[in-house]
């Protein structure tokens, strides 16, 4: 199975790719370097897109002023958080499905959730080329990539938990994320980032 058929494929049959995918003999090393290899890519894409699109377009007043700044405009830290976002998401997929009795493995986790950075990579191109023509249309692009990137995600989770409902996966891993996202932004509130009120900062 060629290279440009798994990426195909990963839109019409992702289960079947991410069985293979998750099935692949590896070791460390090599899912590393792949781990690091897509964070880079990812992270030169959202640069590039960043510097074409947003750059000369965003008011530095709201929320995404102060984000633009301190991450957006940095490629070195902002690789650094793609790369621990990848295993922040294996994590959530190993040990979430764990309190549902799954048997997954972190390392089994962490190649579904490469393989999917990887396919993002083509639909990060493909939403910038859509901004160019049409952003309101591109906008509507970027809702659904989110959702069809969670229901990936929700896919792997099956194939290596050895669920059996993706629908159920998706629902209890949406709320998961929710709760998370929603307990780190309380803390850092508490420590004194004020993320909800600091939306006129401005570095």
């Amino acid at each position: 199975m060629t290279l440009a058929n798994l990426v195909l494929r990963s839109f019409f049959s992702p289960k079947s790719v991410l069985g293979y995918v998750v099935n692949l003999d590896l070791n460390w090393r090599t899912l590393i370097e792949a781990t690091l290899f897509v964070s880079i890519v990812n992270t030169l894409l959202t640069h590039l897109f960043n510097t074409v699109t947003y750059s000369a377009n965003i008011d530095e007043e709201t929320l995404f002023g102060p984000y633009l700044d301190l991450v957006l405009n940095r490629p070195f830290l902002l690789s650094i958080i793609e790369f621990g976002k990848i295993f922040f998401i294996t994590t959530l997929l190993t040990y979430g499905g764990r309190l549902f009795s799954g048997t997954g493995s972190f390392f089994n986790a962490l190649k579904g959730v490469v393989w999917v950075h990887f396919v993002l990579i083509f639909i990060n191109l493909g939403l910038f080329i859509a901004i160019q023509l049409n952003i309101t249309l591109a906008g509507y692009l970027i809702i659904l990539t989110n959702f069809w990137i969670m229901w990936l995600l929700s896919e792997s989770a099956v194939k290596i938990h050895n669920f059996r409902s993706t629908f159920m996966v998706f629902a209890v891993g949406f709320v998961l994320f929710i709760l998370v996202i929603a307990t780190l932004v309380q803390i850092m509130d508490s420590l004194g980032f004020g993320l909800l009120e600091r939306a006129g900062f401005r570095a």
